[in-house]
């Protein structure tokens, strides 16, 4: 190897690490907040279900409030621990999540029989939770309000741990047979999972589907059974907790009385609403979109450029076929996860609109990175790898840049939970000292999300007012106790 090629890497080597740190830093931020999070809205709600026996409680749930029942269970479980766990889940889920995505990026490139080294593995994940998260439709809403996060962000949280489960086992197949046990803890890890939201858990069965057609039609190892049934025994899982979450009574509390549209219909509009929604997220987000699409073509052009290494031509003609598919199969998983919204409340919602904007992020990336393997195998002899390491640094200020916007929000989160903080100290205070009808300080709501009421017949009111063990709550704007 020259010297130039021996720079050159050098500096490829060095764009990476600079989109890791400020990826990372960003993400670190994003956590950081999430310990400024308090009880919101139905937070409060949660008091419910800690007033009787576990079974009942999730029984009545399910029965009068809502059909998703895991994320009941996460909630419940999180204030059972305490109500300072809601300042802890965010960066928890953030981590578990980071992780997950690095893991299963690692058993896929060794499944594959093509290692990806571990700064790229690191890389990419970052880059990938960051995209997404910066493009969330409201990531207070998904990070920083529990109630919203353990429906929409935590199965996206775990789903990654379902997919190396899988994976493993049908790695360990080449060599001896799947335990019996292994099957029917993958049930129920599936139905478990499938019952944190409608939206996600038809993505997983789109994709369950999915890999079980490709098992099918290219697997040709010994594993082949074993891959086709752990597939799926993980869709049926899935599958009984869509149906479970179908049948609830308490569909008629969140439509609301109104009259669903009929199947056909429902997809027809899931169908137009998706393509507005790309169209509208390129149209919005131009900035974000375009280093989407940007950075992974140029990490692996600088990876595949020849002579580094060359594609054969069956590795072109899987490429071209990606490059085809990969675009309807992202569109398809954003129809499957505003499908239930359709059917529904219309368009989705802003928190339900996160699983699509991430199979939107991971659709460009993977587009792009198969973009930029193709682009690298024509011969120049401008030295390109040099210039996508420049750019790939150039593109790393764009990150610095949302570390900055990052940074600014921690002042605003910090008094609002300073506040809170203080206000939860004088409603002790004066429950201590026997009152019983509280007036206290108003907030304004955050990112949609609503803050106690003028009205003590109001929701949330009523939710507050039990969580403290009082007769009635009211807020007024400039007021704490008569």
């Amino acid at each position: 190897m020259s010297n130039s090629t021996k720079l050159t890497s050098k500096f490829f080597t060095f764009s990476l690490w600079l989109l890791t740190a400020f990826s990372g830093s960003v993400l670190v931020i994003y956590a950081y907040l999430g310990t400024f999070s308090r009880h919101l809205a139905d937070d409060y709600c949660a008091i419910d279900f800690l007033l009787t026996d576990f079974p009942t409680a999730l029984w009545v749930n399910y029965m009068n409030v809502s059909d998703r029942f895991s994320n009941f269970m996460l909630i419940t479980l999180s204030e059972a621990i305490g109500p300072w766990t809601v300042s802890v889940l965010p960066a928890l889920m953030l981590s578990l999540w980071i992780f997950g995505i690095a893991w299963l990026m690692f058993e896929s490139s060794r499944f594959s029989g093509h290692a990806w080294d571990k700064l790229l593995i690191v890389t990419l994940t970052l880059l990938l939770v960051f995209l997404a998260l910066l493009q969330a439709p409201n990531r207070f809403q998904i990070l920083y309000w529990r109630s919203s996060m353990s429906a929409h962000f935590a199965p996206l949280v775990f789903m990654p741990y379902l997919a190396i489960s899988i994976l493993r086992s049908v790695a360990a197949a080449e060599k001896k047979p799947t335990a019996f046990w292994v099957y029917p803890l993958l049930f129920l890890a599936s139905f478990i999972l499938g019952g944190f939201s409608e939206p996600t858990v038809l993505v997983m069965i789109s994709l369950l589907a999915l890999g079980i057609f490709c098992a099918w039609l290219w697997m040709k190892s010994p594993a082949r059974k074993t891959a086709l049934t752990l597939l799926t025994v993980s869709l049926v899982g899935e599958t009984l907790a869509l149906a479970v979450m179908a049948i609830s009574p308490a569909h008629s509390f969140r439509l609301s009385n109104a009259v669903p549209p009929s199947i056909p219909v429902a997809f027809m509009r899931a169908f137009d609403y998706g393509f507005e929604f790309i169209l509208n997220s390129f149209r919005t987000l131009p900035l974000p979109t375009l280093f989407t699409v940007l950075i992974p073509f140029l990490i692996f052009y600088g990876l595949y450029v020849v002579p580094a290494a060359t594609l054969n031509s069956d590795q072109r003609k899987r490429i071209y076929l990606l490059l085809v598919a990969i675009p309807i199969l992202s569109y398809l998983l954003i129809v499957a996860s505003f499908l239930p919204s359709v059917y529904g409340q219309s368009f989705p919602v802003e928190r339900a609109r996160f699983t699509g904007q991430l199979c939107l992020v991971a659709g460009l990336m993977i587009e792009a990175a198969l973009l930029g393997s193709l682009a690298a195998q024509f011969k120049a002899r401008i030295p390109f790898k040099l210039v996508a390491s420049l750019l790939l640094m150039l593109s790393s200020l764009y990150l610095l840049r949302a570390v900055w916007l990052a940074v600014t929000d921690v002042p605003i989160y910090r008094q609002r939970a300073e506040w809170w903080d203080e206000r939860e100290v004088m409603i002790y205070q004066a429950i201590e000292q026997g009152h019983t009808d509280l007036v206290v300080q108003q907030f304004d709501g955050v990112d949609g999300v609503k803050e106690m009421d003028v009205s003590e017949n109001h929701w949330v009111n009523r939710c507050a007012a039990k969580y403290y063990g009082i007769n009635s709550i009211r807020a007024y704007p400039d007021v704490m106790f008569p």
